[in-house]
Formats: C-alpha cells, sequence, structure tokens
C-alpha cells in the first residue's frame, strides 16, 4: 500500500496544502486552536480530519486527501494520539513521503506527559504543554526545509538547474559552484510550483550576487530541448541587469539575445559523458567571482529589516527575529543593533536597500513609525504589523492609510504574522552532497 502512495503522489510543488495534522480525536478543542493559528495567522494551508470515523475510513482520506495532498506532516502526540489505532500507519506514510523526498517535513509536538513510542524515530519533539509564543516560535523554525548553518548572504549566487537530477556532468558543475565559497540558493520547493511564484523568484534573484544557469538537453522540449523556467529565471536575471553564467548540454538552443548577454558573451559547454576534470569548470567560476567582486556592493539588499519599539521585551524580539532569518534564510537587521558614527545615516541606507522591511507600529512608537516611513520613501517592500488597542478601534496614520495593515491581538498572532511575511520571501539553501 505504501508503494502505490508514493507513485500516486504528486510533486510538493503541485499540492495544495502546507501540513497534514495528524491527532487523536478526542484532543480536537485544543488541536483546533493550533490549527487556527496555523491558518490564520501563519498563513499556511491545512489538512486535518474534523469529522472523525473509522480506522478504515481515516485510512482513505490519508491516501487520497491527506498526506498526499501535503508538504510536510505535524504530529500532535498525546496519550489519545497514542491510542489511536492508525497514528502508526500515519507516522509510517509520512516517513514513506520523507524518504522519497528529503523536503517533504515531518515535525512533531506533544500537548501532554505522553510516553513516546519507541517506534517514533524523530529525535526532537516539541514542547506544546503550553502554547504561547516561545512554543510557537520553536515550531516555526521547524518548519523550515532543510535550514542550513550560513546566514551569509553576501555570497548567494542563485542556481535556476533541475532540482532533481542524477546526471553526472551537472553535480560536477555543481559541486564546483560549491568550491567557490558561494552560498547556492534557488526557490524553495514547499511553495507552489513556478508559474505562481514568479514575483517572490525574482526578489530572489535580484537580491543574489548572480546567477548561474545549468541547462540539460531534453528531447521532449523543443525549440529550446531545455526546461523553459530555468530559461525564464535567466531572462529574470538579465531583467534586473543581474550578471548570469550559462552551462548548457549540446543541443540546448539558447536564444542568441540570452547568451550574448551572459558571462564572457557566449555559452559554457556541459560534455554529454562522464565528467572527471573540473579545472575548466572552476577557471570560468574563478573570473565569474571575480567580476562579482568587482562590482559595487552597495546594492547589496539580500537581507529583511525589522522595525519595532526600542522598549520591546528583548526575548520576544529575539524570538521574532530567529524566525524571520530561519523562515527566509536571510539575515534579519534591526536599527538598534546597529553601530556607526552617523546612525541615522546608516540606519536610513539599510532600510532602503533591505528586500524587505516588517514595521510594528503599535502604540504609533515612534522609532517604528520613522522607519516604516523611510521604506515608505524609498519604495523597500513594506509590512505593517500593529496591536489591536484596547479600545477596538483600528485607525492607522495618515502615510499608512493606502497600506495593508496586520492587526493583531496578542503576541503569538504577532509571530504567526511574522513568519507569513517572512516566508514570502524565502530562499532556498542548496547543500551539496
Amino acid at each position: 500500500m505504501l508503494d502505490d502512495f508514493i507513485k500516486m503522489a504528486q510533486a510538493l510543488q503541485k499540492r495544495p496544502n502546507d501540513l497534514f495534522i495528524s491527532y487523536g480525536h478526542p484532543d480536537k478543542p485544543i488541536v483546533d486552536t493550533i490549527v487556527r493559528w496555523l491558518q490564520h495567522s501563519a498563513g499556511l494551508k491545512i489538512w486535518h480530519d474534523d469529522i472523525g470515523g473509522d480506522a478504515s475510513s481515516r485510512t482513505t482520506a490519508l491516501l487520497e486527501r491527506g498526506i498526499g495532498s501535503s508538504r510536510g506532516s505535524l504530529f500532535i502526540l498525546s496519550t489519545n494520539w497514542k491510542a489511536s489505532t492508525w497514528c502508526e500507519d500515519e507516522y509510517n506514510f509520512a516517513l514513506a513521503e520523507r524518504r522519497c523526498n528529503d523536503a517533504f517535513l515531518v515535525v512533531a509536538v506533544r500537548i501532554d506527559d505522553v510516553d513516546i513510542p519507541p517506534w517514533f524515530k524523530l529525535s526532537n519533539v516539541l514542547d506544546f504543554r503550553q502554547f504561547d509564543a516561545r512554543s510557537a516560535a520553536h515550531l516555526l523554525r521547524s518548519l523550515a526545509p532543510n535550514p542550513p548553518v550560513r546566514l551569509d548572504n553576501d555570497q548567494d549566487v542563485y542556481l535556476a538547474g533541475p532540482w532533481k537530477n542524477t546526471s553526472t556532468v551537472a553535480k560536477a558543475a555543481m559541486d564546483a559552484m560549491h568550491k567557490m565559497g558561494w552560498r547556492i540558493i534557488g526557490d524553495s520547493p514547499d511553495h507552489p510550483h513556478f508559474k505562481d511564484a514568479l514575483q517572490r523568484i525574482s526578489s530572489i534573484i535580484n537580491t543574489s550576487r548572480g546567477l548561474a544557469a545549468v541547462l540539460l538537453y531534453d528531447v521532449t522540449r523543443p525549440p529550446i530541448f531545455a526546461s523553459p523556467y530555468i530559461l525564464d529565471e535567466v531572462r529574470i536575471a538579465h531583467s534586473h541587469a543581474c550578471p548570469y553564467l550559462l552551462f548548457a548540454e549540446d543541443g540546448v538552443q539558447i536564444p542568441v539575445d540570452v547568451c550574448a548577454d551572459a558571462f564572457g558573451g557566449s555559452v559554457i559547454p556541459l560534455p554529454n559523458d562522464n565528467v572527471s576534470d573540473r579545472e575548466p569548470y572552476q577557471q570560468v567560476l574563478t573570473d565569474f567571482d571575480e567580476e562579482l567582486e568587482r562590482r559595487a556592493h552597495s546594492d547589496d539588499h539580500a537581507y529583511s529589516f525589522f522595525a519595532t519599539s526600542l522598549l520591546a521585551e528583548q526575548r520576544d524580539t529575539d524570538d521574532l527575529i530567529s524566525v524571520i532569518e530561519r523562515t527566509s534564510n536571510m539575515r534579519c537587521v534591526l536599527g538598534q543593533g546597529m553601530s556607526d558614527q552617523h546612525i541615522q545615516r546608516a540606519i536610513i541606507d539599510r532600510i532602503c536597500r533591505a528586500a524587505v522591511v516588517i514595521a510594528d507600529v503599535s502604540d504609533n512608537n515612534r522609532n517604528s513609525l520613522i522607519e516604516a516611513g523611510v521604506a515608505l520613501g524609498a519604495g523597500t517592500d513594506l509590512h505593517l504589523l500593529c496591536r489591536v488597542p484596547p479600545d477596538g478601534s483600528r485607525k492607522r496614520r495618515f502615510m499608512f492609510e493606502d497600506r495593508e495593515m496586520n492587526w493583531y491581538e496578542s503576541p503569538l498572532e504577532r509571530l504567526g504574522m511574522v513568519y507569513r511575511i517572512a516566508r514570502m520571501y524565502r530562499r532556498r539553501v542548496l547543500i551539496p552532497h
């Protein structure tokens, strides 16, 4: 049954749901609270069976509408979950998905003092016995697929290439890129398909040092004979004046204008046979790296900026920053954390060059209002947060009257909103295997 399920499963990018929820039905009141927060604050699409049923009907739902329609699974462990007749089946289906695609998430929290079953092999089960902003921050950080250890965004180079490919020549080119010390990035596989994501991908490419494209020959894709999505990413780089390299196998027909504006004005050929000598790649990449180094870094904007009150609770701010960084795979900068002889000028410069500014303007905080106003004037992507005042009024400052305001009533809601915003700017970091 597992094998049949895996064969039927859709590619992650085509699945409509972010998370499948596994839980014990007696825990429904608690689970509903968590699910509402994930949906309405964090902006995730959730599949969970809230109508009950026997084990056989639930297994059918799992196969057809549950795990197979989701990009990850969240297990809400409890004494009730452990006592259910299908919890182990759900876990095994999730692990089967994970073995086939390491981008499929398997995350677990526990809501009571349940002893974790010996067959449950996740090393880290999060503590949700108290559902608050602190525990929620741990969960949101865990939802980042394959989180990297590097946040040095100034070394980002976007790889426009096949995500799943066993080609030796493609792997040789990618390995050579890693040897340059670059952080190789791309679009995240837990997002919808390319055709629904042009704005996000454009933002990622525009905040990269450069782009390297690897186009493999595909006889089923005339007239280019390569992935049109990869070529679309190259054109995005071209539109942003982002320098790009082109690697292509023999037979790929890249438009002349795209080739002419590539680094070196040509395509670097990928041989069709086994590759053992990487020196030709290394020299091209070294030359490309020198070109990137010669470019001024004054337009570096591969980071986010968080504007908040100077009086904000430090622990709450730390949780928000960690969620932003882990979710987006970008550094997050705060004005109060900067040191410069001309601090105001430095803060303004940082805001103007940020990929996105997230500003909490609660209580008409002067510091946040000024920083949000700078972002608005500079045309930087700006997302506003505001706590609902005690009187319930939702009046905005006149300068933000035409801007969407994300109103929240609790730290938990604010955390979810920050995650939802940061996720729109997520970049995938590719780690060599």
